[in-house]
Parts: C-alpha cells; structure tokens; sequence
C-alpha cells in the first residue's frame, strides 16, 4: 500500500473521502483497509498493523448527502475471512447461492435508496485474534475511522449503529472512546480537530440496534461454545488455547459491567436503542447462549424476544415480515429524522417525559416557566429532558447550563453565539448592542432558551428577557424555562401561574430509578435477601434522584453486608432527626463517602473543595505524584456517581456533592487540611508555627485575613493545592512572599488584580499548573517563569500584553 491511509476501490482513488456515485462506475463492494502509520501511536501508545475494511452495501446512494449512514458490526469469526457478509446472510434455505446480504438488498429498497450502508471488519478471529480487547478495538477504531481525514465526511450526517454479538461490544467501546476523547481529554493532550471528529460522530449517533449482545455477561455455555469451535477448527491443536474475548464473555464478567455503565454515560437520553434476544437455545447446549436478562440492559423500552431465533440466527432474518427486520426497519426511519445536536443528558431519568410534556403543554400558556426545589431533586435533568423533546419546535434555541457558576457575561456571549450566530473573542465583552440583538431574534423569531440553575435574580434580569411576568401575548412566540432553587428569585420575572414546584419521586418511581443504578435494569426483581433491605434503603433516600443514583451505584455488585452496613448508617444518620433539606440529602450521600477507603475519600475532597470544574488532564497533572494512575483512580468515583465528565473534558461534581464534601473538609479531623475563608477564623496558629498537615487553602474573593501574617517563613511546607481567584493583591503578596511554597502544584490566580508576580513564585519546584486567567492588570511575564521546570499547564486567557 502506497499510502498508509490510502484508500481505493477497484482502482477508484478515494483519499480524499468518498466520491459521487454512479451506478454504471462503483461496484456495491469496498475493500478499503485502514492501517494506521507505524510511527503514529495513539493516545495509549500502541502502534497497530490490524487492517479495518469498511464495505459499500449501497452503490445507488447519493454520498454527499445521504438521509442516514448505517453501520454494521460483526461478531466472532469463526473459521471464515468474510464474517461482516456472513453475519448479515439470510438463511432461508440450504441453498447458499439463493441467500442474500440483507442490509445489501433490503434495505435500499425500504429507505428509498438514499442511505449510506457500510459494514465493517475487524479483528475477531475466535483462534488466531491479534486483539483480544474490544476496548482496543475501540481505540483503534477511532484513529483509524473517525479521526481519518478520508473518512470524516462519513459522520457528517445522521447515523445509526448496528451491531451483533461481539460487535456489540466493539459498537460501545466505540462510542465509549470517542466520548472519552470529547470529554475525558488524555494525559498527553487532544487536538482541537481529533476532538471535534469524536464529537460531530456522537452527535450524529441517533440509533443503536443490538442483535444477541451480552450486555452484562453470556451463560457459562458462551465460554464453553468458543472453547468448542476453537478446537473444531483448530485440529492441530487439540488443547487450543481460547481466546481471552470468550472468557470475558461469563456471567457478569466485570469488565462487561463497566463497559455497559460507561456506555450509558456515554449516550443520550434522545437516542433510540433496540435490543433483540434470542428465544430459542442451540442444540450443543440445550441453553441461551445470551440470556435474554443480559440482551436487555440498556434500551427503557425498545427490547425484543425474537422467539424463533437462536443466538446464530437472530440477526439472520427470513423476510422482510420477521421482527428483527421490520424492527430495525422501524428504528431506522426513526433515525433519519434526528439531525439536531444535542448537549449531554443523563442516560436514566424516570417518569420525566411526562413531566415535560406538562411543562411544553404550560409554555403555550406562558412565554416564561420557573422550576423550583430543592438541589438533587432532578431540576436539571428535567429541563434537559425538556429541551431534547422540544427543541426542534423552535427557530432558534439554547441551553445554558449552570448559569449561577459562570461569569453572565460567558453566559450572554453564548446566548449570542446560539441564537444570532455571532461569536465574540474570550477578551472581548459584551455590551447593550450584542443584548439588543439577542431581544430583537427573540422577538422576530420563535426562539427557546433554557436557563439552569440560575442562582440569583441579577443573573436573570442581566439577560434583559424581551417579556413581562405574566404576559401572554399571542404573536410572540419565544419561551424560557428556567429553575433554581429559590422561587423568591424567580417570583419578579414568573407569574404564579407559570410556576411548577419540583417534587420527591414517587415510591415505584423511585424504585426504577434506584434498581437501575443498582442492578443495571430498572424492572430488575431482587432476591429474597435482597428485597426487605432494598426498600428500606429506597424509603431512607426520600425520593430524591440524586441520592437513589449515587447510592445505587455504590451499591452495585456489592455484597450483602455492604448494603446492610450502609441501611445501618443510613438509620443512625442525623437526617432522622430533623435538620435542614441539605442535612437531609448529606446524610444519605455521605454514606458512598464514608465506604470509600481514605485513597479516594482524599481525591474525592480533592475535588469538593478544589479541583472541581477543571479538565481531566489538568487534574491529573496536578495530582502528579499524589495518586498512582489518577485516571483509573477518577474512573472508579464516576462509576459511584460521585463525579461526571462534562463537554470538552471538564470533571463535573453535582453542587450537593460538592456541598457535602466541603462540609465533611470542616470536620474537626479533616479541618487542618484544608482552609476557606469561611473556616480560617475557627484555626488558631502561633507565629513561626509550621502548618505541617495544610495541603489546601483557598482565598476566593479574599480582602483582608490579618491573621495570616502569624503564620511564619516554615509554614505551608506540605501545600499543594492554592486557589487565589479575585483575591485581593494584598492577600496575594501576603500569602505568597516568603513562603515555602515548594511542593505546590496548581496555583491559581485567576481574575487577581495583580501588576507583577510575586518574586518568589518561581522557586515553587513542584509546580504543574499556573493559572493566570484573566488577570488583566498584569503588565508582563518575567522571563524567569522559565525557571518552573515541572510546569506543565500556563494559563493565560483573557491577557492582553501591549508592548
């Protein structure tokens, strides 16, 4: 091959993607291998010579813009070198040349020719597999697929996934990698254009169908089939060693359990899933291959027992008339009219399409809807399930999440970028003329905004809304839906009227929702050791979705004692006799923290009172040295729930979360740790006292800490963690002049109104991130930041220099 990312079809040249088609010219066939370069190693390290072929099924389509791109995933091979044809055959009969590709012949005619139909391989071999990880599938994938140049013309439009067995695997390693591209940005750094590409194609994914996958393990007659073929096929070798994709095919294997969960975090609650399982055993067994309780994992609603179909027959469908056709069928029509992007939303949210129907149904009503109550009580995940259902009704519209967090001038220059088009430079502010013309598209326009949380009312009048509390004009047709907890804040801008209180789930709801993060199945029944002490702990979490998630998912695979330990602490907790909303809610979150070992209680904290908000990457550059592999490490609290990843990479902690952590940070034990203005006073320190235990301290915001200065030259030697956002130059010379600072490792300064850094800042030996974002009134960079040998992040946006 001339070019290592060379790609030809029958002498057609396509390195520059695909061309237009013509019926008499391109064959239904491509074979076009995709082998990343030798000296290109992905973010893992690896180097791949696999080949990935992606196959044409359509030759009549329109490739510059075709209604749907569909792509089939294969499973196993099983001693054949064309197992993507293979798997989609039908087999009506025993006559091999009377059975057709179906995906080839089928459906170009039902979709009206005019979709994209590829199928890919790659490498499965039950016997001879060079790889014996889906997840490095996946890695390899995105590199050689998505982030392809030639290729990513591809995802432009609407796609749908389809995939059988094994390939369901690779499907979600997949999706799992790219979102972690999107917004698990790696250690060493993702260009903007990588990013981008993993993004456009989650995007465009409006559909999965799975054929016989085993989602949460296969039976133990899975491993045992492999292990059979192998040796059927393998006749030299009478002891073949199986592969290690079979053994992590068992029952409830972990790494399947993982994949699943990150899969669900990885999607969308917009997208259609179908799940198909098979209803019939296969006769070497006498037994499901993939029991249909492990083929059903992931869809709420969408899953299916094909009866008449084995686990070898299931994708293989007779006609046209058979369910796993005409529901995929079905799925796929569905798919072609999804071509909006969408921001994150949570995978699991009970009963909240009704809930947004009522709030569509009151935004007829009134131009502008407040939701109210109380932090974890699913305010956001609402207005997010809202905006996916109904967002396409209108000409223009934005979310704006968080809003109470962020400048509101970030927030207007968003609004602006969403709604007129127009995007300003991050130094460049905002001004009446940009808030003129965001009420003018308002006006002329049928416009939806969504504002969450939005904290406090100054944030919501700086938006100046082109509407009046209560006005119920009927030619305007633009709406806002906005929430925070307060209604006091709202009640100068909502009418009665246009109020909705947010309430505690209800008992079944909250059962879905809690056996969902549980079990991995909202309709999952529990054993008899398991049911009493379930809905003991459902009653003690009170109906709030945030603590039947976090509490769930740190239950899950747990077991017994662990859940009766945690029913304990839930019991003894001060929430049962009396206290305030957030008392309340603390107590059964503080239970996932309390089971944690002190490693991760440590990060956790970490992040609570400091790191929360910042880029993956970031965190881990500053936890350089502290914790062995952060990465893994930040991977096991998300799979508790107690931290999300957000767009563009950033570490998302839910405010009650956080709440709590820096609320557990002032405990007695914990307090000499870390210091806040707000619990600086309660520390006594005698001059020259060396702060032998301090690793944070952060002066947000600080003017005047007198008390500060007791502190001598020696103090602060364990530091590593300094968060000095608006704080007064004052307290910033104070703090820092003469101070072992030696083993700080994220300095902040952002927004400081500094003209110079401190002198001895660049004896910070240790230090990994600087951030001097938006410090304006600095005049200069010395030359001597130089001297900071282990810096690894500089931040300074916001900063114009004048020479």
């Amino acid at each position: 091959m001339e070019n290592s990312y060379g790609l030809k079809r029958k002498g057609v040249d396509l390195s520059q993607g695909p061309p237009k088609r013509k019926r008499d010219v391109v064959p239904a066939v491509i074979d076009t291998p995709l082998v990343p370069t030798e000296n290109t190693p992905s973010s893992s390290g690896w180097h791949s010579n696999v080949e990935y072929l992606v196959h044409d099924l359509n030759r009549t389509c329109n490739s510059s813009n075709p209604n749907l791109t569909i792509v089939f995933f294969h499973g196993i091979i099983v001693g054949t070198n064309d197992e993507w044809k293979e798997t989609w055959t039908t087999r009506t009969t025993n006559n091999r040349e009377k059975c057709i590709c179906w995906p080839e012949k089928w459906l170009p005619e039902d979709l009206n020719n005019n979709v994209r139909i590829l199928s890919l391989s790659y490498d499965s071999n039950i016997v001879a597999s060079v790889h014996n990880d889906v997840t490095e599938i996946g890695k390899n994938l995105i590199q050689s697929l998505i982030t392809n140049s030639s290729y990513q013309s591809l995802w432009d439009g609407p796609v749908a996934l389809v995939a059988y067995s094994f390939g369901g695997l690779v499907l979600k390693s997949l999706v799992v990698e790219a979102h972690k591209y999107v917004y698990q940005t790696p250690i060493n750094g993702l260009d903007d254009e990588i990013h981008e590409c993993c993004k456009t194609f989650l995007n465009n994914v409006k559909g999965v169908i799975f054929y016989g996958v085993p989602h949460s393990g296969g039976t133990q007659y899975l491993s045992k089939y492999f292990t059979w073929q192998c040796r059927q096929i393998n006749t030299l070798n009478k002891y073949a060693t199986q592969p290690n994709f079979s053994r992590n095919l068992k029952p409830f294997n972990q790494q399947m359990e993982y994949l699943s969960k990150d899969f669900k975090n990885a999607v969308h609650e917009d997208l259609n899933i179908y799940e198909f399982g098979e209803g019939l055993p296969l006769n070497e067994y006498w037994g499901i291959l993939v029991p249909y309780v492990s083929a059903i994992q992931l869809s709420n609603n969408n899953h299916y027992k094909i009866e008449d179909a084995n686990h070898l027959t299931i994708c293989k469908p007779p006609s046209k008339e058979h369910p796993s056709y005409f529901l995929l069928l079905k799925c796929l029509k569905i798919c072609m009219q999804k071509n909006t992007e969408l921001p994150p939303l949570p995978w699991h949210g009970v009963a909240l399409i009704d809930k947004a129907k009522d709030i569509n149904i009151l935004l007829q009503k009134e131009s502008i809807v407040g939701l109210v109550g109380m932090g974890g009580i699913g305010k956001t995940t609402l207005s997010k399930t809202f905006y996916h259902l109904f967002h396409h009704q209108y000409d223009k519209f934005s979310f704006l999440e968080d809003v109470k967090s962020k400048d509101i001038n970030d927030v207007i220059k968003q609004l602006l970028h969403d709604l007129c088009g127009k995007r300003l430079r991050k130094d460049e502010s905002v001004n009446q003329k940009h808030l003129d013309k965001i009420k003018q598209c308002m006006i002329l326009k049928k416009v939806l905004m969504v504002v969450d949380d939005v904290g406090k009312v100054e944030n919501l009048t700086s938006l100046q809304l082109p509407m009046h509390k209560g006005a119920k004009n009927a030619t305007f047709k633009s709406r806002v839906l906005v929430n925070c907890r307060n209604w006091q804040i709202l009640e100068s801008h909502v009418s009665e009227d246009g109020k909705v209180v947010m309430k505690s789930l209800e008992e079944e709801q909250a059962r879905e929702l809690f056996m969902f993060h549980a079990f991995g199945n909202a309709n999952h029944v529990p054993t008899k050791d398991f049911k009493d002490i379930c809905m003991k702990i459902i009653k003690a979490c009170g109906g709030l979705p945030l603590s039947l998630k976090v509490l769930g998912s740190f239950l899950c695979n747990k077991k017994l004692e662990i859940w009766e330990g945690a029913l304990r602490k839930l019991k003894s907790g001060k929430s049962f006799t009396g206290g305030t909303d957030n008392e309340n809610l603390w107590s059964v979150l503080k239970i996932s923290y309390d089971l944690l070992d002190e490693y991760h209680k440590n990060m956790f904290l970490d992040i609570a009172c400091f790191l929360g908000g910042l880029k993956i990457n970031t965190i881990c550059r500053v936890w350089n040295g502290d914790y062995e592999n952060p990465e893994f490490e930040l991977q096991n609290l998300q799979h508790r729930s107690l931290i999300e990843w957000a767009e563009g990479g950033i570490l998302y902690m839910h405010e009650q979360l956080r709440d709590m952590g820096q609320n557990i940070a002032m405990e007695p034990l914990i307090m000499n740790r870390f210091i806040w203005k707000s619990n600086y006073s309660k520390l006594s320190f005698q001059k020259d006292e060396v702060v032998e235990n301090l690793e944070g301290i952060s002066l947000k915001k600080c003017v005047n800490l007198p008390t500060l200065c007791q502190i001598g030259s020696k103090g602060f030697s364990n530091l590593r963690l300094v968060d000095l956002t608006e704080a007064s130059p004052t307290i910033v010379k104070t703090f820092i002049q003469g101070r072992n600072l030696k083993n700080v490792k994220w300095l902040c300064f952002k927004k400081c109104k500094i003209p110079k850094l401190p002198n001895n800042l660049f004896y910070c030996s240790q230090l990994q991130v600087l951030d001097l974002t938006e410090c304006q009134s600095l005049e200069e960079i010395p030359s001597s930041i130089g001297q900071l040998n282990a810096l690894q992040e500089f931040h300074l946006n916001g900063i114009t220099f004048i020479y």
